[in-house]
């Protein structure tokens, strides 16, 4: 069975005075668990057909096989990743059209809660639906920098592939070969390898490349019974001298330069009875968000704006929140700049509120209902701290003023929040391939 892939939120929160949840403008990773107001305390991402079915019957499924609706969890799915594509690294990198972008990026995601609370404090069951994706528009630079990093990988790849075939050869043609026989060997293909491979450099500066490798192989520890760790060890230390960045290719794929445009939508519907066959639809949003990734001397910045379209049903919100201030139709807009540097990220949003509703005014000689419009607007100021820890733990603290909250409880807009997220992720090795697709 197809392993799956798990997303761990750990939520801290130091000081919230709204009683509404933190709802940032930014495009959220989660449209369901964004719509909840809620950072789910598990989070999937099943990677097949088959550990989806699995996820969805073991969390929402009883021991006596009843439907049940599960506290504080989140699941997002991406139905082109659930087969192995094996699709080239071109092609991942550069669709041919724009909606196989759509189709590839498109995610539907499910969260859900029993703790959505009414008004009169009462607990209910709550599921919201979301879907998104993105499109790509990569920029001259972006294009150089790709077709760099894929040179510079496949001829990391071919040296290493010769290079550990050699020493294998030797391995096994004698077992008891010495550390000076495997690097003899090395020594006699080596440059040969570099300069058909590194086809800009000169026997002089192949020389040095080479000399510098064959001073580190020096160092290395070598032991008859471990000689797969010296294998690993000549590797990286060739991979490390000739280049080729893997890592550095993988930082710069997630964070490409370009102007990309994402787009989301979720809608939450509530059991305010906690029976599941009876439900309402207190709102829906959907998220319009383009964004640019800035290149050369900028590379480090972003700036994105995000346009997002709130509908709250009043009907419901009248039944179930009587003394709440709330408009049937919200637009937010905003701008959002973060710079990346190293472990360090740091991130500025300004958001703008328009609300507008209807309210009843009366009746005119006819008997027919009158209405009146009532507008409002707010503001909004988010900053968001993050230092990454590891490759796939971040620490974050967000500090800013949030809009007036919908429900007229404390009134207190100050944010303090500290979040602590671990993640993993995404298309693998196995769904992309190095070789050019047909």
């Amino acid at each position: 069975m197809t392993k799956i892939i798990v997303f761990l939120g750990v939520l801290f929160t130091t000081a919230c005075y709204s009683q509404e949840k933190l709802n940032p403008l930014t495009k959220p990773t989660s449209p369901a668990a964004s719509i909840l107001g809620m950072q789910p305390s598990v989070m999937l991402q099943p990677k097949s057909y088959r550990s989806l079915e699995v996820a969805l019957y073991s969390n929402f499924s009883d021991g006596n096989g009843n439907t049940i609706i599960p506290n504080d969890f989140g699941l997002e799915f991406m139905p082109y990743w659930a087969v192995n594509r094996g699709i080239s690294l071109e092609d991942y990198l550069y669709p041919k059209t724009g909606f196989l972008q759509v189709i590839r990026n498109s995610s539907f995601s499910v969260a859900t809660t029993q703790k959505f609370l009414l008004q009169d404090s009462t607990k209910t069951k709550s599921i919201a639906l979301g879907y998104r994706t993105s499109l790509f528009f990569g920029n001259t630079n972006d294009e150089k920098k790709i077709i760099d990093y894929i040179k510079t990988t496949r001829t990391r790849m071919s040296i290493n592939t010769d290079v550990l075939k050699a020493i294998n050869k030797i391995k096994e043609n004698d077992s008891t070969s010495t550390k000076d026989d495997y690097i003899k060997e090395i020594k006699r293909i080596l440059p040969d390898l570099i300069y058909k491979e590194l086809k800009t450099k000169t026997r002089k500066e192949v020389d040095v490349i080479a000399e510098k490798i064959y001073s580190d192989l020096d160092e290395l520890q070598f032991d008859l019974a471990t000689t797969d760790t010296f294998f690993t060890s000549v590797i990286d230390t060739v991979t490390e001298t000739v280049g080729g960045n893997y890592s550095e290719f993988k930082t710069y794929i997630t964070n490409r330069q370009g102007f990309a445009v994402d787009l989301a939508t979720a809608i939450h519907l509530n059991f305010p009875d906690n029976n599941l066959n009876f439900s309402e639809v207190p709102k829906y949003s959907i998220w319009l968000s383009p964004s640019y990734n800035f290149s050369k001397e900028l590379q480090f910045l972003k700036a994105s704006a995000t346009l997002r379209y709130e509908h709250f049903y009043i009907d419901y919100f009248k039944k179930y929140f009587p003394d709440s201030n709330v408009f049937e139709n919200n637009i937010d807009y905003g701008l959002s700049v973060s710079g990346n540097f190293k472990k360090f990220s740091i991130e500025f949003e300004a958001t703008g509120r328009n609300s507008q509703t209807l309210i009843e005014a009366g009746q005119d000689i006819q008997g027919n209902t009158l209405y009146r419009k009532e507008s409002s607007s707010d503001t909004q100021y988010i900053g968001t701290f993050s230092y990454r820890l590891t490759e796939q733990i971040a620490l974050s603290y967000q500090l800013g003023s949030a809009f007036k909250p919908v429900f007229n409880v404390n009134g207190g807009t100050l944010i303090s929040l500290l979040s602590l997220n671990l993640g993993f992720g995404g298309p693998d090795k196995n769904d992309i391939t190095s070789k050019s697709s047909k």
